[in-house]
């Protein structure tokens, strides 16, 4: 951006890069039955954190720092002002997170704390403050080492996209700024599409 910007004024010539190409990634993301496991099997100051990310898609940095004054338990509703893109975003609560949240002690300050009631430390990276807890729920669900935190916002964008099929939702919801951002979530459930492919005439089964 910088080069470009003193190109634009004759400063140098306009800048010209190869970008290499990245691998293609993986969504991984869980099915009922491994997110209930996961649930079960986490410790009682994380399972509420992980209900939130199931079923808001935040992700863990938005969903830890958050606060009760963004929470309405009255109208089923969370509002995330510590985005990735800085755009704060509501989103509905699903009953599930309802329920988990109102159990909770307190209606000031971090919603989540550590298994201490202590806060979490804003001045640590996110993931490193749950690691143990969720390395071990993790195991103790039969998870495979490539279910991260991460894997609860694929989750929630494949559920909802599975259940809705509107990509503008999703997009919205989930704080993506483009629709290239949300197009792996159309293509991860095929499984809801079987009853089409099904369908198809097949004259020699028919027969």
């Amino acid at each position: 951006a910088i080069l470009t910007h003193a190109a634009k004024r004759g400063w140098c010539d306009r800048p010209s890069f190869d970008r290499p190409k990245e691998p293609p990634g993986r969504t991984r993301w869980l099915s009922v039955d491994e997110a209930e496991a996961l649930i079960a099997a986490s410790a009682d100051h994380l399972r509420p954190l992980v209900v939130l990310m199931l079923y808001t898609g935040a992700r863990l940095g938005e969903a830890m720092w958050l606060d009760w004054r963004e929470v309405d338990l009255m109208r089923s509703s969370v509002r995330y002002v510590d985005t990735k893109n800085g755009l704060a975003r509501g989103v509905p609560l699903h009953p599930r997170a309802v329920a988990e949240l109102a159990n909770l002690d307190g209606r000031e300050g971090p919603v989540f704390r550590r298994a201490d009631g202590a806060p979490f430390d804003p001045a640590q990276k996110s993931n490193t403050q749950i690691k143990a807890a969720w390395k071990a729920a993790r195991r103790a669900a039969g998870l495979s080492d490539d279910v991260t935190p991460h894997t609860l916002r694929h989750t929630w964008a494949s559920w909802h996209y599975g259940a809705n099929r509107d990509v503008y939702a999703l997009m919205a919801l989930g704080g993506w700024q483009t629709i290239s951002m949300v197009q792996r979530y159309t293509h991860v459930n095929v499984d809801t599409m079987a009853a089409g492919i099904l369908a198809l005439p097949n004259r020699r089964m028919e027969g």
